[in-house]
């Protein structure tokens, strides 16, 4: 019979300062599910404790999960919470020593780079008003506003879409973790069918051919680690270093270039 068990897939956590912290939103971000002796999923008991954590003050807290099963058993494991500052290139939590911070990172470059671009395009639309008559720079200016609108708003679902992959394949080697450890098929078939839910929601919401075309992939991967979930973490191995895992920011960087080029030629 197995233990009563919390299992977290990030144990350092980056939290912006003053930003109110909500404890589902929290447990999500750091990856927390909790299963019980019997392999039952616990994970909507878990409990945050923040006694310990100022999202006012900057430095590092603790925080401690903590999940009770129906006789009274208990169990907890502790993260840290990093408040710090939030950049002004990020919107949500970012996470450290794991694999995802350089998804991060890039994320908060390419907006840095965006920036700059949009600075440079209001000024070429300045100097270009000295060069041609007013009524056709004002139309060419609300063409130049649409097309910025519209390409960032892209860029931006993008990267949503790839946050979404992201976090789903955190899901799926955690759960493959999990089953090498109690070899629950049950417990494995529930995390499994709550991560394929997930892909195929993105598969029906999203346009883009690419991010359809991964969530296709994450399920075919679920599929394999049903059928073969001692060879699961693997498996999801593997798809991380397919191309369109590990190019994932690649593929904002190239669509911001196809944008840039299309904009110069008019």
């Amino acid at each position: 019979m197995a233990n009563l068990q919390i299992t977290v897939v990030r144990h350092y956590l980056d939290w912006p300062l003053h930003q109110t912290i909500n404890q589902p939103d929290l447990i999500q971000q750091l990856g927390a599910y909790a299963t019980g002796r019997h392999g039952e999923d616990l994970t909507d008991k878990l409990v945050v404790n923040l006694t310990q954590a100022n999202v006012d003050q900057p430095g590092e807290y603790p925080v401690m999960l903590s999940v009770m099963d129906a006789t009274g058993q208990t169990t907890q494991e502790s993260v840290t919470l990093h408040v710090r500052p939030a950049s002004p290139t990020t919107s949500q939590p970012t996470t450290t020593s794991t694999p995802q911070q350089n998804g991060d990172q890039r994320r908060a470059w390419l907006w840095v780079i965006l920036a700059v671009i949009i600075v440079l395009l209001v000024w070429w639309g300045v100097s270009a008003h000295h060069r041609a008559d007013q009524q056709a720079q004002s139309a060419n200016n609300a063409q130049q506003s649409s097309q910025i609108s519209d390409n960032s708003s892209s860029i931006s679902k993008l990267s949503s879409d790839n946050q979404r992959l992201a976090n789903q394949v955190a899901e799926l080697k955690g759960a493959a973790k999990q089953y090498q450890r109690d070899h629950d098929q049950q417990a494995l078939n529930n995390r499994l069918d709550q991560v394929q839910t997930k892909a195929e929601q993105l598969q029906n919401q999203t346009d883009n051919s690419t991010t359809k075309n991964n969530a296709n992939q994450v399920t075919n991967v679920i599929n394999q680690v049903r059928q073969d979930p001692e060879n699961g973490v693997s498996t999801v191995n593997n798809l991380k270093g397919q191309p369109g895992f590990n190019k994932i920011w690649d593929t904002v960087s190239q669509q911001l270039s196809t944008w840039l080029d299309r904009f110069s030629s008019n």
